[in-house]
């Protein structure tokens, strides 16, 4: 029973590392697409696009993520 139990236990922390391993993915994923739509419409570098989703994002209090897809959207309703 303590081995079952055991086994339970590891795999409820390995099913909640994969969630947030495929959380910070999709964070990536949303922050890299945020970089290339300022690198082309505001002619910024990678490090300059990021500096400015990063400054946003203390700015507004609200993560690095949220930024990135408030960027994606005003993209996207503006073309």
């Amino acid at each position: 029973m303590a081995n079952q139990s055991a086994i339970a236990i590891v795999n409820t922390e390995l099913m909640v590392k994969t969630r947030v391993i495929q959380e910070e993915l999709e964070a990536r994923k949303k922050i890299e697409q945020a970089k290339e739509v300022l690198m082309h419409n505001r002619k910024m570098t990678g490090d300059e696009a990021y500096g400015w989703i990063r400054k946003r994002s203390m700015d507004s209090r609200k993560s690095i993520r949220e930024v990135a897809e408030a960027v994606i959207l005003s993209n996207e309703l503006f073309q």
